[in-house]
């Protein structure tokens, strides 16, 4: 399974590109709304679901 996933890393947030149960950082963002931004422009550009702490991430939704 591929997704994207937004995954806490201290007091900063990670983006992972995932395939196969393997994590590869792609970035990481000092809010969670910078981290949901890249997100979902690599999901975008992968055509991926973006997940946080295991749950699907809706674009509008607000933290």
């Amino acid at each position: 399974m591929k997704q994207v996933r937004i995954e806490p890393k201290g007091s900063v947030y990670s983006v992972q590109f995932v395939e196969n149960g393997r994590a590869q950082e792609m970035d990481v963002r000092q809010t969670y709304a910078d981290a949901e931004d890249f997100a979902f422009y690599l999901a975008g550009q992968l055509q991926l679901d973006v997940f946080y702490l295991g749950k699907k991430v809706d674009r509008h939704s607000k933290r």
